[in-house]
């Protein structure tokens, strides 16, 4: 297998490679100077060659008006290509492929709670994807991203395994003048959403709240992350009780904070004005985050470093098997990934609606889809999904049986003189 030689090559390079971490103590917000590290120097990405040699071929570039906007994985043999939604602004869409090839394309479809669309790309000979399962690489495996070309854009561990998350899906919130406030700053060297400081006077410090405790559950929400936690506080109002369950010292413990109303200071300028939310800052430092990367029904998390423009890529291990999509940059070292057996019962799905040629035929092609994906016993987040596609092709059907075409008036016969 390719791992058996790999790893000792792998392994010897990261050793004599130098590496910088960032010390312990007091976060300063101004962005770190660039530098190499051993995941990211010519030589180690080159050793990954072979592991994304066959993904590579059903990956292709996205462009908006020329400039990158994110990557791509072929999933039918009809040009149907799967990418990251939110960077495909308005604009004249091109793809890009291995071989070289320019193609004109459009958005079939779009999922806002996976942040997916389905784009039908104007070309043949276009391979699509080999899913595997995210099973197959457990915490701590070796992964990598590719792109178009003979070397991955990324390479790093699987960090944690593939979770669930409770509704409601979908972009980040706002916070508002309205918005609930825990009052916590958390760590932003952690994977998790520990706490690094708890504001004097808070709902935390009046919940008791501690430094160094990770919260892992809001009422009914499962917290991964820093990034859904906040977007899971975001959700509740300033005077609102919630539960928030955490660890401490390796014990669970649940907790009741009454949330407070969030400072002035911490509400987001008004467009183009005044700099970023400071912890946009200390979680970019390295890289630039996805504008949407949080709101997934279901995720596993890599250490892999992303740019926006190469999320939609697919994800390989040593042996090249595909195990989802990666569909964020996350924060600092955190990049987020739907798995491919979550993709797999996503597509038919999606498929069935953009291959239907009119409103009414999407209404019963989603129709059909659901109760297949009923039958299969598939993820109650995916049939979810086919539910919200149902709903959407139903309002569109509605639209249209309300605005009947008017038969135009009838040619005039007009005599020649």
């Amino acid at each position: 297998m390719f791992t058996r030689f790999f790893l000792p090559s792998l392994l010897a390079l990261a050793l004599v490679t130098p590496a910088f971490a960032q010390p312990k103590g007091k976060k300063d917000p101004t962005p770190a100077p660039k530098t190499t590290t051993a995941k990211t120097t010519p030589a180690f990405l080159a050793l990954f060659a072979p592991a994304i040699e066959k993904a590579s071929k059903s990956t292709v570039r996205l462009l908006v008006d020329g400039k990158d906007a994110a990557l791509g994985v072929v999933v039918s043999a009809e040009g149907f290509v799967i990418t990251k939604a939110s960077e495909i602004k308005s604009g004249v869409l091109t793809v890009k492929t291995r071989d070289g090839r320019d193609l004109d394309a459009k958005v079939s479809l779009v999922s806002e709670a996976y942040d997916l669309a389905l784009v039908k790309v104007e070309g043949s000979g276009l391979s699509p994807i080999d899913w595997a399962s995210s099973q197959d690489a457990p915490v701590g495996n070796w992964v990598a991203i590719p792109a178009i070309g003979k070397e991955p854009v990324s390479v790093g561990v699987v960090s944690t395994g593939p979770r669930s998350f409770s509704p409601p899906y979908g972009p980040p919130r706002v916070p508002t003048e309205k918005s609930g406030f825990l009052g916590v700053q958390l760590d932003q060297d952690s994977a998790g959403a520990t706490i690094y400081t708890v504001t004097v006077g808070s709902a935390a410090e009046k919940a008791g709240i501690l430094p160094k405790d990770t919260i892992i559950k809001v009422d009914a929400h499962e917290i991964a992350n820093q990034e859904t936690l906040i977007n899971t506080l975001l959700g509740y109002k300033a005077g609102d009780k919630v539960k928030i369950m955490l660890i401490r010292e390796g014990k669970q413990m649940e907790l009741t904070a009454v949330l407070g109303a969030r400072p002035s200071e911490l509400l987001p300028p008004a467009k183009g004005k005044g700099p970023a939310p400071r912890g946009d800052i200390q979680n970019s430092m390295g890289s630039v985050l996805s504008e949407r990367r949080t709101g997934f029904p279901r995720i596993f998390q890599t250490d892999a470093v992303l740019k926006p423009t190469d999320c939609g890529a697919p994800l390989v291990d040593l042996d090249g098997r595909v195990l989802g999509i990666a569909i964020a940059r996350a924060g600092r070292t955190e990049s987020h990934v739907i798995p491919a057996e979550t993709i797999k019962d996503l597509l038919p799905v999606f498929l069935a609606n953009a291959k239907a040629k009119t409103p009414s035929d999407r209404v019963k092609a989603a129709r059909v889809a659901i109760e297949q994906a009923e039958k299969a016993k598939v993820a109650v987040e995916v049939i979810a999904e086919g539910k919200r596609q149902l709903v959407a092709a139903e309002t569109e059907e509605k639209w249209w049986q309300e605005r009947p075409i008017e038969k135009g008036p009838k040619p005039r016969t007009v005599n020649a003189k």
